[in-house]
């Protein structure tokens, strides 16, 4: 007889448990309507060529990015740059910060110790936390990495 009794108090405890939960939920529910659910910001750049020509002079590469993770928006404010390791070649970058274009001068010439890279930079004022840098390498790998092979028969 005294087993059913606690065991209906138990019940009773876990009937008004629930209850309880499932009033803080609709509460919490209704306060999340006021606090949306932030967006990821980028925490880097998947850039790639759209162009496919080779980096030789007169030619103008371009570059298109995905964010990374998919799906993440950087900030309202998000300020690009992109510079080059090659004074003599000046990118650009749209204001998206998602197409870089490298104009190659006639005649130019890429180092043979130094290939060419591009920096693209994002920050932003309003979350000065976030940044990103990406490098962007559009040419061959670098001196010292075999670019191709050569047979000859030896027997």
């Amino acid at each position: 007889m005294r087993i059913n009794s606690e065991e209906t108090e138990i019940k009773r405890l876990f009937i008004d448990a629930n209850r309880r939960l499932d009033e803080a939920k609709s509460v919490l529910e209704r306060i999340a309507l006021y606090f949306p659910t932030p967006t990821a910001f980028p925490t880097s750049t998947c850039f790639k060529e759209i162009t496919m020509l080779p980096t030789a002079g007169g030619n103008t590469q371009i570059f298109t990015g995905t964010f990374v993770p998919a799906g993440s928006v950087p900030p309202t404010d998000a300020a690009y740059a992109v510079t080059s390791n090659d004074p003599a070649v000046s990118p650009t970058v749209d204001a998206t910060g998602l197409i870089v274009t490298g104009a190659l001068p006639t005649g130019w010439v890429e180092s043979t110790t130094t290939p060419l890279a591009y920096t693209r930079t994002a920050s932003s004022a309003s979350v000065p936390t976030w940044t990103l840098s990406d490098i962007i390498t559009p040419s061959a790998p670098a001196v010292g990495f075999p670019t191709s092979t050569t047979f000859i028969q030896t027997t």
